[in-house]
């Protein structure tokens, strides 16, 4: 069954992709391999990310286009297709884009579930495009987040997700100086294509970042100076292991990734959040996709 952008997130709403996730970190049968990563032409990068439980395989194949940003085109494109391990049949294929805006967010709202030292609001998103959407939704839908701030290099952007976040009635406010909003918001997600430092100022005390944007060495959303703060004083929980090689924020800081606490380990630990900032460096992992397809074939009984 092919399904298109709205049936794949009909299949996949936010609270349940939550807990789903979280289910799948406790799940031992669960096996991901690194992800491949082909660069292409002109900075686009086609990804290969399979992974499997005792009941179902899958792979995302996907593309990543940055020369889209700006035009009628995704800079995501592509599916997941879903196989049964007993039989080898094709199960189901979801529409790339869609699992992949919705399982990020949703990993970023289970790490401010687990993490967030005050999970109120408001909350800061900076970008607004199709993660800053997902990310308005997920904060909302799964951690109960009503009032937003955000910013955005294209006000016309900001503007029209303020729209949207409006029509799902929550109260929204676009604001031309991110750092600035850092003052009054505890909660923060950064979603931009990560070509320049949208963030600099220094968070609150009881502040958590989710940094989502920059997912190679050479991107970044961070200023160094801001992750480096965070390190000193607060806390930082990165997706996977394999942020030690593709955290852009934080390998550019000089921040030593390898080691960091990973968000498993967190749920494992059971942790509860700490003192101190908290900044969450989330860069995708096939897991997280299994994640969806688990969840979306459930949806299909």
């Amino acid at each position: 069954m092919l399904l298109n952008p709205l049936d794949s997130a009909a299949r996949l709403p936010w609270a349940a992709l939550v807990d789903e996730i979280e289910a799948l970190l406790g799940d031992p049968a669960v096996r991901v391999p690194e992800r491949i990563i082909l660069p292409t032409a002109q900075g686009a990068v086609l990804f290969v990310m399979p992974a499997c439980d005792a009941g179902i395989a899958m792979t995302k194949l996907i593309s990543f286009t940055p020369a889209n940003v700006g035009t009628a085109r995704p800079t995501i494109q592509g599916d997941v297709t879903v196989f049964d391990v007993a039989t080898g049949a094709r199960r189901l294929i979801l529409d790339g884009p869609t699992v992949t805006g919705r399982r990020t967010a949703a990993v970023s709202a289970l790490a401010a579930r687990r993490l967030a030292p005050n999970r109120a609001g408001p909350m800061l998103v900076v970008g607004a495009g199709v993660q800053g959407q997902a990310h308005v939704e997920a904060f909302a839908a799964a951690l109960g987040v009503r009032e937003f701030r955000l910013a955005s290099r294209r006000r016309t952007s900001a503007e029209a997700l303020a729209v949207h976040a409006r029509a799902l009635g929550l109260r929204a406010e676009v604001v031309e100086d991110a750092d600035a909003a850092l003052a009054d918001c505890p909660l923060v997600a950064t979603c931009t294509p990560a070509r320049e430092v949208v963030l600099r100022a220094m968070p609150r005390a009881d502040a958590f970042i989710a940094a989502v944007g920059a997912f190679t060495p050479q991107m970044v959303e961070l200023d160094a100076a801001l992750c480096r703060a965070i390190a000193a004083q607060g806390r930082i929980v990165i997706d996977t292991p394999d942020a030690a090689h593709e955290a852009g924020d934080l390998i550019q800081a000089g921040v030593p990734v390898q080691g960091l606490p990973t968000l498993a380990q967190m749920v494992a630990a059971d942790e509860t959040p700490a003192r101190g900032p908290v900044l969450f460096k989330n860069c995708g992992w096939a897991g997280w996709d299994l994640a969806a397809a688990r969840l979306a074939l459930r949806s299909e009984a």
